[in-house]
């Protein structure tokens, strides 16, 4: 039966002649079973889940990989009939449970889900298996075999139902924060968020997975999949259009701990030009002009 614990991430070097093996067999599985179509990732993206699954697979000592007999709806299964689907998505940073943004306030990580997979019922896995590739530059597989920035970091499991109910789906063109910087989704994606999945010390730790386990999950009720910066980001906006109280706003922020000041999504200089318009018609004085300049600062321009 397993046991739960934090999730913290289980780092798996991939360099070197053993890792590029690997990194080998996961081009040469893809070009074998490279699936098209609305549901499915770009190549590249099929090519990362495909090594972490030959690296999960090897972890826990289970058969290699293998494009005649893999399952459609899921990667593989358990002694237990538990099944597994491995999730991975890549980037050359590693993977960070806390991120910080340019107001240098904490962001949590989350993972990404095409929403289509989830409400596909003919993938009809019973848990997803959360996992990030760190990669060189240019991120594309094999690499080469002197190719040192290669690894894979195992972060839990979470059951496909407590996805759809919990997760948050997002439709093409909706902005997702990413450090300093926005970036549309061009997919139907649904967000996930590290701290909500089930983590485990050591990978066999996922053999202990039974039935009643992800039974017990899908019952479960996690924290918010937001980070604590959109939590209250929302819930400033929410008071302003009058849908909540200040006393809920107040609430949410002991609520996340979150001590600072939020970076806004417009530059603070579009702020500021509102407020002077502002004063400039006598709808608000000066007092209201320091109240801007206690919260965010204006940048000039000093030149290229």
């Amino acid at each position: 039966m397993y046991k739960y614990s934090t999730p913290k991430p289980i780092e798996i070097g991939l360099a070197g002649p053993k890792g590029y093996e690997l990194r080998l067999k996961a081009v040469q599985f893809v070009e074998k079973v490279l699936v098209r179509g609305p549901e499915a990732g770009r190549p590249r993206e099929q090519t990362y889940g495909a090594l972490a699954e030959i690296v999960v697979r090897k972890e826990l000592g289970l058969p290699e990989i293998d494009p005649i007999t893999h399952p459609k709806g899921f990667d593989f299964p358990l002694k237990s009939g538990v099944k597994v689907d491995v999730k991975c998505r890549g980037g050359i940073r590693p993977f960070q449970e806390l991120y910080a943004g340019s107001d240098g306030m904490p962001r949590e990580a989350k993972h990404n889900l095409f929403a289509r997979q989830v409400y596909d019922r003919e993938l009809d896995t019973d848990i997803y298996l959360m996992t990030h590739l760190e990669t060189p530059k240019n991120g594309e597989l094999p690499g080469t075999p002197r190719q040192k920035k290669w690894k894979l970091y195992i972060c839990g499991w979470v059951s496909k139902e407590r996805v759809k109910r919990e997760g948050v789906y997002l439709p093409p063109g909706s902005l997702s924060e990413r450090g300093i910087s926005w970036f549309p989704y061009r997919s139907h994606e649904i967000e996930f968020y590290n701290k909500n999945l089930n983590g485990f010390p050591d990978p066999k730790d996922l053999l202990k997975l039974e039935p009643k386990d992800i039974e017990a999950d899908i019952k479960k009720k996690g924290g918010l999949n937001l980070t604590s910066v959109d939590v209250m980001r929302m819930a400033i906006d929410l008071a302003g259009r009058g849908v909540i109280s200040g006393d809920i706003v107040k609430f949410l922020k002991g609520e996340i701990n979150l001590k600072g000041v939020i970076k806004p999504m417009l530059h603070p200089n579009q702020y500021f030009y509102l407020m002077r318009w502002l004063k400039s018609i006598g709808k608000i004085g000066e007092e209201e002009m320091k109240r801007l300049e206690e919260i965010f600062t204006e940048e000039n321009f000093t030149g290229l």
